[in-house]
C-alpha cells in the first residue's frame, strides 16, 4: 500500500484520459489540471491492467480517486467493499465483461 500511495502523490507512469470515451487518442490528455489522481483498471488480453490517471478514466474501471494533494486522507476513508464493487463497472463507457 505505501508504493501506491507514493505512486497516486507523485505518479511516475501516467495514462491519458478525460474528454469522454470513444474519444480519438490524440484528443485525450495527461492531466487535465483539476488535481485529481484515478486508480482504474482496464480488461487486457493477460486480464485487468491497473494504472493511474491524472484525468477522467472513461471507459475504465475506476477503483479509487482522491485529491494528488491529499492521498493519504482518501486511504484513511476508503470502504474498501466499494472500490472492489467498482471493478465490476466501466466508468462513462460499455460495459465489457471478462469470462
Amino acid at each position: 500500500m505505501d508504493g501506491l500511495k507514493v505512486q497516486m502523490k507523485n505518479p511516475m507512469f501516467v495514462t491519458k484520459g478525460g474528454v469522454g470515451y470513444g474519444v480519438d487518442e490524440t484528443l485525450k490528455v495527461v492531466d487535465d489540471g483539476k488535481g485529481w489522481v484515478w486508480l482504474a483498471a482496464e480488461m487486457s488480453p493477460g486480464g485487468l491492467a491497473i494504472e493511474l490517471f491524472k484525468s477522467v478514466p472513461f471507459g475504465k474501471r475506476a477503483l479509487l480517486v482522491a485529491k494528488q494533494s491529499d492521498v493519504d486522507e482518501m486511504f484513511s476513508k476508503v470502504n474498501w467493499a466499494v472500490a472492489l464493487g467498482n471493478i465490476e463497472k466501466t466508468f462513462g463507457g460499455p460495459l465489457i465483461k471478462q469470462r
